[in-house]
């Protein structure tokens, strides 16, 4: 007979200004402020933002950096107060009587911004000054949108928002971030395009990839970040959003996991379509991202490498010797940016590793050799996690808490999404689905494992949600991939995570 068996994770805490401890990040930043306080060198109390626009760009670009200085109401109460009937919303509205209860859970799923200013906890505010500011004139954008070839039309854009960039990049001292603001019509007329297969040209990643050879993380904004038209979340939480990845990227450190361990390297490795060739060839890149305990991320960009679906299937894997380098080469970059040699290293992907049955795909012993070649004595646990179909039912309306795992035999899975004491709801509009560890090579316990993968659903610092779903480890790696493919050979690779939020 087989046997369920379920268990419950806490919720990992988050470390902020005076080391103080709490689930929400946007709790701790309002209440002590953002974790790199309490370092010195890790807490930029100015961001210089640089500006690159057309006229009417700049202007509400500008304005939305301006608001973010001050409070910002949130806009989910004013909205539920003025609407004579219940909208569809994550509350079922006729089941609250009192106008009170719904407040407060309104404001516990978005609150109020406190403003991003030295008189607030955040203790950093935003500078700008006209030196930072780089002029695009319309009729020059709206000349290029006239041209018939779409990829001439986008290659064009590219060039004439880099060469801006470069302008600011050139100017001492430069900002610490860029914010692109892109006109409504390049937005709809020259988004992306196909080349061939499943390879894209994409107007913002190319600007991203090209850009990487300035040294300065670019934000790039739409109309409907600052003015809220369209499908977007209310102004509050857009700006703790905003505010909390510039922070990020001006080598600022937002908050601090408590449940990772200081000694231990999070790896996850992907693959992205580097470049169609036929059906059954394609070239492919690996991705190596790497995590500390602080959030400090690193991107590191592997071989390229031909794979045959039709002989090989669908999911690539790496040669043994991939595999090796990979390993140590991230591990080498890892070194650089924290000082010292992990203890501990866990990689993540989302497909199994081949071993010695696949005679050149060997990647079990690859990476275990590269890891060994840099650190003899490092432990290793190859994990990969699968999100499955399988479901727990609870009484009620809402899912399975937030860290719920269980077995069947042995499979192990976890909820890293469901209902979430903390906003009292499940915050999501779908139904969640549970990770499953597929395949484990190493020691450590499946619970710690579970706590791990946990903690790093919070260390996405590209927003200030409550948790992700994904773990950071493997979360990012399509966009990465995305940036990734528009480098040309030969081009600048940015290793540190900030250049491709």
């Amino acid at each position: 007979m087989t046997t369920l068996k379920i268990n419950y994770l806490e919720e990992p805490n988050l470390q902020f200004g005076g080391y103080f401890e709490h689930p929400d990040s946007k709790t701790g930043l309002r209440e002590f402020g953002p974790f790199g306080k309490n370092i010195a060198g890790l807490h930029p109390s100015e961001i210089r933002v640089g500006f690159v626009g057309t006229k009417e760009t700049l202007n509400w670009a500008q304005e939305w950096i301006s608001r973010c200085g001050g409070y910002i109401e949130s806009e989910n109460l004013k909205g539920s107060a003025k609407k004579e009937e219940p909208a569809e919303t994550l509350f079922d509205l006729q089941t609250y009587e009192s106008p009170q209860i719904l407040a407060r859970l309104e404001k516990i799923l978005a609150p109020d911004f406190v403003g991003f200013n030295q008189e607030t906890n955040f203790k950093s505010e935003f500078q700008t000054n006209d030196r930072w500011v780089r002029t695009i004139r319309s009729q020059d954008i709206k000349s290029i949108l006239t041209l018939d070839n779409k990829v001439d039309i986008i290659w064009k854009l590219v060039n004439l928002f880099d060469e801006a960039i470069g302008s600011i990049a050139g100017a001492d001292p430069t900002p610490n971030i860029i914010v692109v603001a892109l006109p409504p019509e390049v937005e709809s007329e020259a988004h992306s395009v196909r080349l061939s297969g499943n390879y894209f040209l994409n107007l913002r990643r190319a600007i991203k990839a090209r850009s990487m050879q300035w040294d300065i993380p670019l934000q790039l904004m739409t109309r409907s970040t600052s003015t809220g038209e369209g499908d977007v979340q209310d102004v509050a939480t857009r700006a703790w959003n905003f505010c909390t990845a510039q922070y990020y990227k001006a080598n600022g450190v937002p908050w601090r996991i408590t449940a990772l361990g200081e000694n231990t390297c999070f790896i996850g490795v992907s693959f992205f379509v580097d470049r169609d060739i036929t059906d059954s060839l394609t070239m492919r890149s690996s991705i190596a991202q790497a995590f500390d305990y602080e959030g400090q991320g690193l991107i590191l960009r592997g071989d390229r490498f031909d794979w045959d679906e039709i002989k090989n299937g669908r999911t690539p894997h790496l040669t043994k010797e991939l595999a090796s380098k990979l390993a140590s080469e991230t591990l080498k970059e890892y070194i650089a940016l924290r000082g010292t040699a992990p203890q501990r290293v866990v990689i993540h992907k989302t497909s199994e590793y081949w071993g010695e049955e696949h005679k050149g795909y060997n990647e079990i012993e690859g990476f275990q050799e590269g890891v060994e070649s840099i650190f003899k004595y490092c432990d290793l646990d190859l994990v990969a996690l699968s999100q499955s179909p399988i479901k727990l039912f609870r009484e009620g309306m809402y899912p399975p808490l937030r860290g719920t795992y269980f077995n069947i035999a042995e499979a192990y899975f976890l909820y890293t999404m469901g209902y979430i004491p903390f906003l009292e709801t499940y915050p999501k509009p779908y139904v969640p689905m549970p990770w499953e560890i597929t395949q484990h090579v190493g020691d450590t316990p499946k619970e710690n494992l579970f706590r791990e993968i946990l903690a790093l659903t919070k260390m996405n610092v590209n927003n200030c949600s409550f948790a992700d779903s994904w773990p950071i480890t493997l979360s990012f790696s399509k966009m990465v991939g995305e940036i990734m493919k528009h480098i040309p050979e030969g081009g600048k690779v940015q290793s540190k995570y900030r250049f491709y939020m």
